[in-house]
């Protein structure tokens, strides 16, 4: 098995799952959290929905920069309904569906592909 193979494999068994837990994420209580330390829902069920993206971005980018010089910083989709929460996550599944499909494993396995930058500032 080759690692885009092992990847695409994990992929499939996450996406499953996690559309599973984003279809019952109730409408209208953005703010709930289940503890007063917690993050709120509304935050959390949107970072599940959009999570794929990071497999796209790892493949197609050497590094993540989230606030770059001249603006541009990473803005995540709106997800107040059911529907907009599930269709960023179907955005994000074939986003990264695709970039499994088109990279090779020399390409994930090079010392010059993903170094783990990140900048914050």
């Amino acid at each position: 098995m080759t690692i885009t193979e092992l990847f695409r494999a994990q992929l499939e068994r996450e996406v499953a799952i996690s559309r599973r837990v984003l279809e019952r994420v109730p409408e209208g209580r953005p703010d709930w959290k289940p503890h007063e330390k917690s993050m709120p829902l509304g935050y959390l069920a949107t970072l599940v929905a959009t999570m794929p993206n990071w497999v796209a971005m790892m493949i197609q980018q050497d590094s993540l920069d989230l606030n770059p010089p001249g603006g541009g910083a990473y803005k995540p989709p709106a997800t107040d309904t059911s529907r907009a929460l599930l269709a960023a996550h179907d955005d994000a599944v074939a986003k990264a569906r695709e970039a499994l499909r088109t990279t090779t494993d020399p390409h994930l396995t090079s010392p010059e592909g993903w170094s783990g930058r990140v900048r914050v500032t």
